[in-house]
């Protein structure tokens, strides 16, 4: 799953693939509202058995009795999803047990998304496809081309495919009406190499945009972020004289209203990000710069309105409120040995963040309440937007499933078998 390069590292940490499954851009960008458990539902694998279950533990299905899968998404009544990371074949299965067998879906696939009950994918030639999520294969239809499938991207927000395509033979991240209609709206040229560089903010979508893709040995100023009208697809450009070092920026992350790179970072000797150099500085979508932490960050989650959670390079939880382009305050968690931070939204607001460490896991409201919800017991865990509190995989009681909610109370099993891996949440 990671991209390796000889002289710079230019990929993102399993934990921050795992922010991109949690995130509401996994169902399209669009704001989560909350849900009770009830109307929730957890997809789990369990010894090749594919189980749902409802948030509540109220009801379980068995939905595929020869599951094998990786990356599975939801599009209607529909499960979408492939055989393995290295696998271009898009499999799908009815959600309700009716079927024996997955259906093979389409074939020579790069990427995958689902937005309001439609599966969208690019092919290895470079076009893009929608159809219904329960409709038939034959009913997709192309709705882009000529995407850049040696930057492969596809990203469904509030109406609009984004995608890096070729235009005259050169990258740009570019962005089409998911129906196929109108004209291909042009943000950019350059590259935006994953979702994780995409945040789809209130009033703007937000992405990080290298310039010069093509470079993979020399980490060079080439990041410019840029400001993308929802509703017209037209882009600003914040930083267009003053792009950021690869390195810095993909060694970073995003909170609500800036992007935090780590100015000086270098590489071991393994090519790994070498935390121990560099400090955490923030770039604000209005153009304005300022050092958010004296050491660089491996981690960052925003929550609330105006503050963000850190896991600095020595693995310590920080919590910074920043306000007029600087830090305000710095509240110390008092966690350590902490290695991953995401945030929980409800109504489009991030109103908790979850912090992982080998000896438990946290939540954190607002107010910078910190509470303990599992102790080391915890094998793997998924949250979603909208749906309130985390479910995990308790190890001390046979790998069972088990959901807690966010202040710690109700720490409920909801199966009866042990689980390999917890695939999917959704809020119904």
């Amino acid at each position: 799953m990671n991209k390796w390069f000889t002289g710079m590292q230019r990929t993102i940490s399993t934990f921050l693939l795992f922010t991109l499954i949690t995130a509401a851009m996994l169902g399209g960008g669009t704001a989560a509202h909350a849900a009770s458990l009830s109307q929730s539902t957890v997809y789990y694998d369990s010894d090749g058995i594919l189980y749902k279950v409802s948030g509540d533990g109220s009801s379980t299905t068995e939905v595929l009795l020869d599951f094998q899968g990786v990356d599975l998404v939801a599009a209607g009544s529909h499960l979408y999803y492939t055989s393995s990371e290295t696998s271009t074949t898009l499999l799908r299965v009815p959600n309700d047990g009716s079927r024996d067998t997955p259906e093979t879906f389409a074939t020579n696939i790069l990427r995958y998304d689902t937005d309001n009950g439609f599966i969208y994918y690019m092919d290895a030639k470079g076009s893009i496809y929608r159809a219904n999520g329960d409709g038939a294969p034959s009913s997709v239809k192309k709705i882009a081309d000529k995407a850049d499938t040696d930057f492969p991207l596809l990203a469904v927000i509030k109406g609009r495919v984004y995608y890096n395509a070729l235009v005259n033979g050169n990258t740009w991240i570019v962005s089409k009406a998911t129906n196929g209609s109108g004209a291909v709206q042009r943000i950019a040229a350059g590259a935006v190499e994953s979702n994780y560089f995409m945040n789809p903010a209130k009033n703007a979508l937000q992405l990080m945009v290298n310039t010069n893709p093509y470079e993979t040995y020399y980490s060079t100023n080439a990041v410019v972020m840029y400001k993308v009208n929802y509703s017209t697809g037209k882009a600003t450009a914040v930083n267009p004289k003053a792009k950021l070092d690869v390195n810095a920026v993909y060694s970073g992350g995003w909170s609500n209203s800036f992007y935090v790179y780590n100015k000086g970072i270098s590489l071991d000797s393994n090519k790994d990000y070498n935390y121990a150099t560099g400090k955490a500085f923030a770039l604000t979508t209005s153009g304005k710069t300022f050092q958010l932490h004296s050491k660089s960050i491996r981690e960052i989650s925003a929550l609330g309105t105006d503050k963000a959670v850190i896991i600095d390079a020595d693995k310590k939880a920080y919590a910074k409120t920043v306000s007029g382009n600087k830090v305000s305050k710095t509240a110390n968690l008092n966690l350590s040995n902490v290695n991953y931070v995401s945030n929980q939204l409800t109504n489009g607001t991030a109103t908790l963040a979850y912090i992982s460490s080998n000896n438990g896991l946290y939540s954190v409201s607002s107010a910078l309440k910190v509470t303990k919800l599992v102790g080391d017991e915890w094998d793997s865990f998924h949250f979603r937007d909208g749906v309130p509190g985390m479910f995990y995989v308790n190890a001390n009681d046979l790998y069972r499933l088990y959901h807690i909610q966010a202040n710690g109370t109700g720490n409920n099993v909801l199966s009866d078998v042990f689980l390999d891996d917890i695939l999917l949440v959704t809020p119904n």
